[in-house]
């Protein structure tokens, strides 16, 4: 039970630290405060104790590094996929619980979690949560909790981060989201790659590719499954303007399976070969250059998460 509702703990005193990105979307688009008063009256009578603190820039980074060396058991992240990767690379391999809170653009982790996108829901659900191992993967080292890409995904990373704060609109985040995502469409670059997985070779040439942390489903970047231990390469050759311009059709329609010219694979790790000595990577919608040759692997069972509860998912999937 809450001691004392609403009232702002010590994070090292607290059972639950929530940390929300004030610069996120969501919050950026409704009144901060009212956010950071829904949520602790979301989480109130639910855990014993609870720390919810509204920050942002280094402010935010140095919460989740805090909260990590403290004493608390679950550490929620309310912010897009960039927040919840750098979390969960603090919390790898830990006995401590992650929660996620989609309050971003793309939310991909949350919706492989089933954690909605409305507010109200996914604070409903993430108060009823319960705790569950799931795989991450690695790319050089680096943790991401979705997916890791190159070429078109990249430079949907590089142009998001150039146009993010472009617009004061409401819920401009969106409008910067499609503004990036035709920057990267129509200016794709040709990667001339060699793939090593799992004792198999491919050369390939490719304007866009992607691995991904387990599985998509048939239809979209969520996953049915976050503990397969595998990770899924995709690819897409053809870089004339007809081809990309198919594949992007096909990816919005859910069908993207069905083109021939974007090949699928899994595999247990995977090694990205080029002649480049280094390439830029998007990890989790984050942009980083890394050194080749990339390695990528799954880390089995490396992180703990909250998930809905089994009435909830009864729910989702009523």
């Amino acid at each position: 039970m809450l001691h004392s509702r609403g009232m702002r703990l010590g994070a090292s005193l607290a059972d639950t630290v929530i940390i929300l990105n004030a610069r996120a979307g969501t919050i950026r688009d409704l009144q901060p405060k009212e956010v950071e008063a829904q949520v602790r009256e979301a989480f109130a009578g639910h855990t014993e104790s609870v720390a919810v603190e509204l920050v942002e820039g280094e402010r935010f980074i140095a919460a989740i590094d805090k909260a990590a060396e403290s004493e608390a058991s679950t550490i929620i992240v309310g912010g897009g996929d960039g927040s919840a990767s750098y979390a969960a690379r603090k919390l790898i391999d830990s006995n401590r619980t992650l929660g996620v809170l989609p309050l971003g653009t793309m939310n991909l982790f949350a919706r492989s979690l089933s954690i909605p996108a409305d507010l109200n829901q996914a604070l409903d659900i993430l108060a009823k949560a319960e705790p569950a191992r799931i795989d991450l993967g690695a790319v050089n080292g680096r943790i991401f909790h979705t997916l890791a890409g190159l070429g078109y995904f990249a430079e949907v990373a590089r142009a998001r981060a150039q146009v993010r704060e472009d617009t004061n609109l409401p819920f401009g985040r969106y409008i910067a989201a499609a503004r990036a995502s035709l920057r990267a469409f129509v200016r794709p670059g040709i990667l001339e790659l060699t793939i090593d997985a799992d004792g198999g070779r491919r050369d390939i040439e490719t304007y866009a590719l992607f691995i991904g942390n387990n599985r998509l489903s048939d239809g979209g970047f969520d996953r049915p499954r976050l503990d397969e231990g595998l990770l899924e390469v995709h690819y897409a050759e053809g870089a004339d303007f007809g081809n990309r311009m198919q594949a992007a059709i096909d990816l919005l329609a859910g069908r993207w399976r069905e083109n021939p010219a974007i090949q699928s694979f899994t595999a247990k790790t995977v090694t990205v070969r080029s002649r480049r000595p280094r390439l830029w990577v998007s990890v989790d919608g984050e942009l980083t250059r890394l050194e080749t040759p990339l390695r990528f692997e799954c880390r089995a069972g490396a992180l703990n998460v909250l998930m809905p509860a089994a009435s909830d998912q009864r729910g989702a999937m009523a």
